[in-house]
């Protein structure tokens, strides 16, 4: 059963600086529902949700190594970057997406494995260092997190865990307007980018020597 929108609680109405990832994220794991949709996660985060819903997207891809999970986290990671990139004021995902939903239970479990990684996060990024403006910084990392969400889209074995690491951390540092974390996010997307460019040139070339 879908319960899109019909968690029991009241959605952000704030910034997403306003409330921590961690507790909208243990808000939603005590709910009393059988599923929780992407629609539910929007409602709960409210405007301007970017920087949890790029987290909480690229978290699968990071931690919890599961085949194929790039393509259910892939394309509404993409959508969210997207609108990031084009200044939208909060996210909206397509219908076929926004009703995708997990089990209570398995998202409790992955919420309980991931809330430490996140609360260090937390604690570790914070106000220094920052000289971007906010359209200049949503441009910014939007275009960065845009190109990781399609390499974690390509079907490359184990490709996924830089690009997602990248994704958080350049997330972070937009939540909390921290220099070293965005400098620390493009450092790890220009490393996931010359792996992703060595496959594909060892691909070539292995093509090229076979024919």
């Amino acid at each position: 059963m879908q319960l899109s929108g019909s968690l029991p609680f009241k959605p952000n109405d704030g910034s997403e600086l306003d409330r921590k990832l961690s507790a909208v994220l243990r808000e939603l794991a005590s709910a009393h529902s059988e599923r929780i949709s992407l629609n539910d996660l929007i409602v709960m985060l409210g405007d301007r949700s970017f920087v949890p819903l790029l987290i909480i997207f690229a978290l699968p891809n990071l931690f919890f190594f599961v085949p194929g999970a790039s393509v259910i986290t892939g394309p509404p990671l993409i959508f969210v970057a997207a609108q990031l990139v084009l200044g939208r004021a909060a996210v909206w995902l397509p219908n076929f997406l926004g009703k995708r939903s997990i089990e209570h239970q398995a998202f409790a479990r992955i919420v309980t494995r991931a809330l430490p990684w996140i609360e260090w996060g937390e604690r570790l990024a914070h106000p220094r260092f920052w000289v971007l403006s906010r359209r200049a910084a949503d441009l910014t990392v939007g275009i960065a997190c845009l190109v990781m969400a399609i390499f974690m889209f390509l079907p490359i074995p184990f490709g996924n865990t830089l690009p997602a690491l990248s994704v958080i951390m350049l997330a972070l540092s937009l939540g909390e307007r921290d220099g070293l974390w965005l400098v620390g996010g493009f450092i790890v997307s220009l490393a996931s980018f010359a792996v992703v460019a060595a496959i594909f040139a060892a691909g070539a070339f292995a093509m090229l020597n076979f024919f």
